[in-house]
């Protein structure tokens, strides 16, 4: 079967609740474990999704900690020890979005002379949004705390920089050195809401600024089976408000799994159905709503494993996680 590779995308408080009910019912119903994974790549939200699996944090636990229900002892005492702050995440007001565009950087305008065929306008457009003012960096000091500069295997976090909006791999060989904490931090930072992220002098966004999940940055790795879990797209029937944007979300998906595909990769893929996207509403930072989340996640991974959606992934219990450093 070859590597198994977990992507995990982005969508906020929700789409944390909608990957953890999707591996929690991987793990309950489909035997497999996503902290087997040999690579896990994380956009946004993904990215904590991501961080947590390597530090040992299984499905089931994924899904105790989003719905808020008990968490195992060994669960709750690797979360409890990572990300003790999960109080409310404060919204913008609505005069902190209404701010004067930032000029296009050098940077910018340099890449795109250079390499027209990698412009993605809307990286680009996320790079004049004003800097967000919510600093959530004092959230990361747990985790910072525990693991320094120490970083598990296996873990790529996609974020974007802010002066060309060009997409950073971190964890990837080649990629810039960055603190675990740090590298979470700017993956998430959603421009013009959370306050950009600075790593050795370089301001960075949100990854899911460049793609809602990054699959492809798999492509040179040549991995067996690629799962990738996309909280954002989906072609279910929904609210006419969010429905274009998901299928937008969508489309891109398809094109990155076609590139995973000519490699060689089986490409599963989830998106949410019509119960997830309902449940999921349309601010993703509704923590409100998250417990309805991985209760319809759940549901409908496990008609999907009924089907057959993975049964490429075989079955497998065993736990590949490194373990947190003393």
């Amino acid at each position: 079967m070859g590597e198994v590779a977990l992507v995990l995308g982005a969508g906020g408080f929700t789409g944390q609740a909608y990957h953890a009910g999707v591996l929690a019912a991987l793990a309950d119903t489909a035997g497999w474990d996503a902290r087997t994974a040999d690579v896990v790549v994380g956009s946004s939200a993904g990215s904590l999704t991501g961080t947590l699996i390597r530090l040992g944090v299984g499905g089931p636990d994924l899904a105790a900690l989003s719905a808020r229900r008990t968490l195992s002892p060994a669960g709750a005492a690797l979360v409890d020890l990572v990300m003790p702050d999960r109080s409310e995440v404060p919204a913008p007001s609505a005069t902190s979005l209404l701010r004067p565009l930032r000029p296009p950087q050098l940077a910018l305008l340099s890449r795109l002379v250079r390499t027209p065929w990698n412009f993605r306008p809307g990286a680009a457009a996320a790079t004049l949004l004003p800097a967000g003012r919510i600093d959530v960096s004092a959230r990361a000091r747990a985790l910072h705390q525990a693991v320094g500069h120490w970083w598990p295997a296996g873990l790529w976090i996609c974020a974007v920089r802010r002066d060309d909006g060009s997409r950073v791999v971190f964890g990837r060989d080649g990629s810039p050195r960055a603190p675990l904490a740090a590298a979470v931090l700017a993956s998430c930072a959603v421009p013009a809401y959370f306050t950009p992220v600075t790593i050795h002098g370089v301001q960075y966004l949100d990854g899911g600024v460049h793609s809602p999940t990054n699959g492809d940055v798999l492509a040179e790795r040549r991995v067996g089976v690629v799962v990738v879990v996309s909280p954002l797209s989906g072609t279910a029937p929904g609210r006419a408000t969010d429905a274009l944007m998901r299928r937008a979300m969508h489309r891109k998906l398809e094109r990155e799994a076609r590139r995973l595909e000519d490699r060689g990769s089986v490409v599963i893929r989830v998106e949410p159905g019509p119960d997830a996207v309902e449940s999921m509403g349309l601010n993703p930072m509704d923590e409100r709503r998250t417990p309805r989340v991985v209760e319809a996640a759940w549901r409908e991974t496990v008609e999907r494993i009924a089907a057959g959606q993975f049964a490429a992934l075989g079955a497998t219990r065993a736990t590949r996680q490194d373990p947190v450093p003393a």
